[in-house]
């Protein structure tokens, strides 16, 4: 492994900025593409690139299509697979809905793929089945529950201390872009969800 490829990667496996993650749920969440995209653009500039293998794969027992991409950084390519549902209909404004499914499928891969590349591991851990596990963060067993220590992990702007991952959350969920522990966070950004 290259040491430009090492610098790379321990870039683009960083925490994104507080909002990133998108909650789908009580315990579901995930990144957008765009976010992904963004990264791999500001950290491996023209040193990264995607493309799709094949052709889409229509499944009209399922009503879905699957794209396979692949996903270079450098010389290290990680295959990514995507799926999306669709709506069939004999009508002639359907051939929208297919590029819809298509665009969304690939999408998932692209999503897939940088998955494989560790993005977004330490922002999805608190979702994840083997978020808390040693062998995916072993920094964990020495680290207190719910807190990912990392050269990215952001402070509190008023206590210096490292962000927990509840904290994170929270900031996400309220959409509050300066840091701060659930602690010191001024009342004014503690209004409800709608």
């Amino acid at each position: 492994m290259s040491k430009e490829y090492r610098e790379i990667a321990e870039k683009l496996q960083a925490l994104f900025p507080p909002g990133t993650l998108q909650l789908t749920g009580k315990q579901k969440a995930h990144i957008p593409v765009q976010a992904y995209m963004k990264r791999l653009e500001e950290v491996a500039g023209e040193a990264w690139s995607w493309h799709i293998v094949g052709t889409p794969t229509y499944q009209p027992e399922l009503k879905a299509v699957t794209v396979i991409g692949e996903l270079t950084i450098l010389q290290a390519t990680r295959s990514g697979l995507g799926f999306s549902h669709y709506v069939p209909t004999s009508d002639i404004k359907s051939v929208s809905g297919y590029k819809n499914a298509v665009n969304s499928a690939e999408s998932d891969a692209i999503r897939n793929a940088c998955d494989k590349f560790l993005m977004g591991w330490q922002d999805l851990a608190p979702f994840r089945d083997w978020g808390s596990n040693p062998g995916v963060f072993p920094q964990m067993e020495q680290s207190p529950p719910n807190q990912i220590k990392s050269e990215s992990t952001p402070v509190c702007t008023k206590c210096s201390q490292p962000l927990k991952m509840e904290d994170i959350l929270f900031l996400e969920l309220h959409r509050v872009n300066i840091p701060f522990c659930l602690e010191h966070v001024p009342n004014h950004f503690k209004k409800k969800k709608d």
